[in-house]
């Protein structure tokens, strides 16, 4: 079924690709030599509604391609009790972060398509973030977990943390360019997400460390290589112990930091509102104070 639902998507991206396309050129071929002026090109298709429409369109398609195949690749198949828990997480993910950011972001559909962008991308992370964080959990406490399938769903954890350091880098440039504090909004949320995907990395990493590591015995297949990593943590004591060490030194650390970036999206929405008591400040106190606890 998954399969269909990819092949049916990558269909209708190509002919939203090439609907778009050929809309293109024939809207700057009844406008003349429109490659000796690129500026004039840009400044048609931008004044197309058709061609928004078409662009709008592919993104859409490209979306949800993108997602059944890191789906495909990652996750295999969503279970219907994860699908509900993601559903009702990322509800309260965007009432809490989207809600607010009309009462700084000015009423200029440009402004309106980069923050909603800003949200979907950010949701999309959370969700794989969840949803690897969820499957990790439930691996971790099968008897029939191998570590090739632990390795698998853990990946899908690097590359949410790879692709919101990229995003973030996105932001720090999108801020440089229009030299406006209101982008300095957007460093907060890819932060926290940063902070709390590395927390989650570390406490499967040695997850993965102990399944490879049951795995090994089970299988009677100690390797050199093996006999030398048993070795070196008899050497430096044993891995509980250091689990133990960096749980309290980086659990702590990490924890504090996601609580201060998130804490920070709500102090910096209600220093853009100039902090002037309102009514929609109210509600910015209220989340605010709904903020803390849930992070720790």
């Amino acid at each position: 079924m998954s399969a269909r639902y990819m092949v049916v998507s990558a269909i209708w991206t190509m002919l939203s690709v090439v609907g778009l396309i050929l809309w293109m050129f024939s809207l700057l071929a009844r406008n003349g030599s429109w490659w000796e002026d690129l500026g004039r090109a840009v400044e048609l298709l931008v004044d197309s509604k058709i061609a928004i429409v078409l662009l709008v369109n592919l993104a859409v398609n490209a979306y949800i391609l993108l997602a059944l195949a890191l789906k495909a690749i990652f996750f295999k198949q969503i279970y219907p009790s994860e699908c509900q828990k993601l559903l009702e997480q990322h509800v309260d993910y965007v009432l809490y972060k989207g809600t607010l950011l009309p009462l700084v972001v000015p009423p200029i559909i440009s402004q309106m398509v980069l923050w909603t962008i800003w949200l979907v991308v950010l949701c999309s992370f959370k969700i794989f973030q969840s949803l690897a964080n969820d499957r990790l959990e439930r691996l971790f406490t099968s008897p029939s977990v191998t570590p090739s399938k632990y390795l698998r769903i853990f990946s899908a954890l690097l590359l949410v943390l790879a692709a919101d350091l990229f995003w973030l880098r996105l932001c720090i440039l999108a801020y440089t360019y229009f030299g406006s504090s209101l982008f300095l909004l957007s460093f907060f949320e890819p932060l926290n997400i940063a902070f709390e995907t590395l927390l989650a990395l570390k406490v499967h990493g040695f997850h993965l460390i102990e399944i490879w590591q049951r795995h090994s015995i089970d299988n009677e297949a100690y390797c050199s290589a093996s006999l030398d990593f048993y070795k070196s943590i008899e050497a430096a004591g044993s891995l509980e112990e250091w689990k133990g060490l960096l749980n309290r030194t980086c659990c702590f650390l990490l924890d504090f930091v996601a609580l201060l970036m998130s804490a920070g999206h709500y102090l910096m929405i209600w220093w853009l509102q100039d902090i002037a008591f309102h009514l929609a400040d109210a509600v910015l106190f209220l989340y605010l104070c709904l903020a803390l606890p849930s992070e720790q």
